[in-house]
């Protein structure tokens, strides 16, 4: 069992509890803290700046050991002469962070499945969270409100130490979600969301017209799944962000609004070949039902391969290769999907050439 430490919470089994205002003393040697700040006091305990100072030397510590730190947030606490709000001035690089109160939220995106239960409890929020680009930092979302806007993020910090900021739940509650935290706390993040949560996204190029960035939410990494639902939801998610409106069907996994693209979506354990379920699906439509439509067929290879050893790798068989390309079928490893979304939000080729692209090539098409 890890040892855990709330701070600003009381009354939790399987944890140690600590009030604001008591001395804050040996934290650093739980394995992961739980930081309430709704119960941050607001009238200048004198010990408090003392305990902000340590837990902010801790929360460093933390980082470097690879641990994970929960902040159950609240709105900013700003005090004068002090640009930091006071109650996130614990935390490293806090200058980064920007908490935007906000009235009242409602809609609720969850993105990431680790926190469903606990975002369950949360039916208003009012703080978007907003982090600025730092070396050796990942600002990965948790969920999101109507405008895509991070309302609960991750910031993982030397591809090590994590820190997990989460809107508040509703008073009733509130215990019950410190207690889904809890054990949250004392389940290990799986390998692959582990690795998933490592990727590289680049900055946003702001002269593209691109509103809807959701992939940055985090769905983006699920490209890389060795979950078909979850690799076919990240898929969706990526066209959207390029231009193309889906619709899931139940033959073909995705279809333009239009009708005139459909897309199949498969993952395996090594590259395509005949013997994949999918691509078998794509040749009976092919000789039985299909008019006139693009197919792109798009592939997770390799999936338990790290993301850098998929490089340089034969991804379909030839005879595969050939058949699709005589039939002007699109084959896109998901890395190379991955490639063209980078290339479009980073500003080197428009969302319409990608689009372009997706409409017009065939065959296998590296990118």
């Amino acid at each position: 069992m890890n040892k855990i430490l709330i701070i600003g919470s009381s009354a939790h089994e399987n944890a140690d509890n600590i009030d604001w205002t008591q001395p804050f003393q040996d934290i650093e040697k739980y394995d992961c803290m739980l930081i309430d700040l709704t119960s941050f006091p607001k009238n200048y305990p004198p010990l408090l700046f003392t305990n902000i100072g340590i837990l902010k030397r801790t929360s460093r510590i933390f980082i470097r050991d690879n641990k994970e730190i929960f902040c159950v947030m609240d709105k900013p606490f700003n005090i004068l002469f002090k640009k930091i709000p006071l109650n996130y001035s614990w935390m490293p690089f806090p200058q980064k962070l920007t908490m935007n109160p906000m009235l009242l939220g409602l809609t609720i995106n969850n993105i990431h499945e680790r926190f469903a239960d606990y975002m369950k409890n949360v039916e208003k929020w009012d703080n978007e969270i907003y982090w600025k680009n730092t070396a050796n930092c990942s600002f990965e979302y948790i969920a999101t409100n109507k405008t895509q806007q991070a309302i609960a993020a991750t910031i993982t910090m030397n591809s090590r130490g994590k820190i997990h900021f989460l809107p508040k739940p509703e008073k009733s509650n509130h215990n019950k979600a410190i207690n889904l935290l809890i054990k949250l706390a004392t389940q290990k993040e799986s390998k692959e969301d582990s690795e998933l949560s490592t990727i590289d996204i680049p900055e946003i190029n702001q002269s593209e017209n691109l509103r809807n960035i959701s992939v940055l939410a985090g769905k983006h990494s699920n490209l890389f799944s060795t979950d078909n639902k979850k690799i076919t939801k990240a898929v969706q998610v990526v066209l959207k962000d390029l231009g193309i409106a889906t619709n899931q069907t139940s033959e073909f996994d995705l279809t333009d609004l239009k009708g005139n693209i459909v897309f199949k979506v498969t993952s395996t354990k090594g590259k395509v070949d005949a013997q994949n379920v999918q691509l078998d699906q794509v040749t009976r439509f092919i000789e039985k039902q299909r008019k006139n439509e693009k197919i792109v067929f798009i592939a997770n290879t390799y999936q338990e391969l790290p993301i850098n050893s998929r490089t340089s790798k034969e991804n379909i068989d030839l005879a595969s290769s050939i058949f699709l390309e005589a039939h002007k079928v699109m084959f896109l490893t998901t890395l190379s999907l991955f490639h063209l979304w980078e290339k479009t939000i980073s500003g080197q080729i428009t969302s319409q050439e990608a689009v372009w692209l997706i409409e017009n090539e065939s065959g296998e098409t590296e990118i």
